[in-house]
């Protein structure tokens, strides 16, 4: 492995195979940041990559760049990785194999990796060799990535390592993040990954961050998004954690979320949590959610619970979506399950002029129960 270890035994990632590194993944060949991250070694210049002087040849294919010796357990594993067919198995044996590895084992596999002939081999192995590193060294990984992202416009590679760096410092790469000299649409798709990550592995830890740290995430909102995460594994717990937000728009986003995911693990037991709560506004955006989620499977009952409304307002948007999509596929059924509904005459009378107005558009009935008769 002659080049590719100091006699301190430190791998100079960026040296040796040249600072200037050729990355082939996806957007065309790319230069490789020239600044130093580690501590030791000093490497080529990109001009002396550029004339063909810097590391292994490319054109020895997965075996290039390792040189005469046997390969490490670690590349060894890689390179098995790389000959399966199967992406899933292919990312899977990636993963193992890197799971064991060193800092200078990754660092050493990304001088390998970046020799691979263009891919999605390649692809594959950049990926999980910057995640790993994130894990092991998040703040080099980082910046090394941030550079090459400069560079070639791909974000791939950093949002492999800023994720890597997640699993175990979340609060550190969520604080780096936000000082990345990046495109703010890109900081808020970093954040979003960091945040999700983080609460599909830890939510309370997660939600403690979060209230005292406001991020841009995009869409939806922060606490949404952990309330989505969090009442996929828990719902129970993540609607105690809901209930003690404080009163306002996100809270209600974060039981729209819970009800939601929880109607698709147990629909009976989401509708008597909801059922158990106290009268307002909360359990109102409730129903409103658990009635949509129960119009998939039974508009009439969704109908009943959408009676139970305090407000008539509500009662009729919510009435309307669950049976907007069934009246456009059968407007005369729609209406007799309408009027055979609990609803009060005034909201069936409502929603039966939002629904007309609908189907004339779609071709379907006119004027029949527009005065709310069957």
């Amino acid at each position: 492995m002659a080049g590719l270890l100091s006699k301190a035994g430190w791998f100079p990632w960026v040296g040796t195979a040249g600072v200037a590194m050729t990355i082939g993944f996806g957007l065309g060949r790319v230069s490789a940041p020239d600044r130093e991250i580690a501590k030791d070694g000093a490497g080529e210049t990109s001009a002396q990559m550029a004339e063909g002087k810097g590391g292994g040849d490319v054109d020895k294919g997965m075996g290039g760049g390792f040189g005469e010796k046997s390969l490490d357990s670690t590349e060894d594993g890689l390179k098995r990785a790389l000959g399966m067919n199967d992406p899933k198995r292919r990312d899977r044996e990636l993963e193992n194999s890197l799971s064991r590895a060193s800092l200078a084992d990754v660092k050493k596999a990304l001088d390998w990796a970046t020799h691979l002939p263009d891919g999605a081999a390649k692809r594959a192995a950049l990926a999980k060799i910057m995640e790993r590193w994130g894990q092991l060294d998040g703040a080099n990984a980082a910046a090394y990535a941030e550079k090459l992202f400069a560079e070639t416009g791909n974000p791939d590679l950093l949002r492999d390592a800023m994720r890597g760096w997640g699993q175990t410092d979340p609060a550190g790469s969520l604080q780096y993040t936000q000082s990345m000299s990046v495109s703010d649409g890109l900081r808020r798709d970093i954040t979003r990954d960091l945040v999700r990550d983080w609460a599909d592995r830890s939510p309370l830890a997660a939600a403690a961050y979060a209230a005292s740290n406001p991020l841009d995430v995009g869409r939806g909102s922060l606490t949404s998004l952990i309330a989505d995460r969090w009442s996929k594994q828990d719902p129970q717990a993540a609607a105690n954690w809901a209930m003690t937000l404080p009163a306002g728009r996100e809270q209600l986003r974060a039981y729209d979320e819970v009800v939601q995911n929880w109607c698709d693990i147990s629909l009976q037991s989401a509708a008597s949590f909801v059922s158990s709560q106290p009268a307002g506004e909360n359990k109102d955006a409730m129903i409103g959610t658990l009635a949509r989620e129960v119009a998939k499977q039974d508009p009439s009952a969704a109908l009943k619970w959408a009676a139970t409304l305090s407000d008539s307002g509500m009662q009729e948007d919510t009435a309307w979506s669950v049976l907007r999509r069934s009246a456009r596929r059968d407007p005369e059924g729609t209406q007799q399950l309408l009027q055979s509904s609990s609803l009060s005459a005034e909201v069936k009378q409502a929603v039966m002029a939002r629904m007309t107005n609908n189907t004339s558009q779609w071709g379907g009935f006119q004027g029949r129960g527009q005065q709310g008769n069957p």
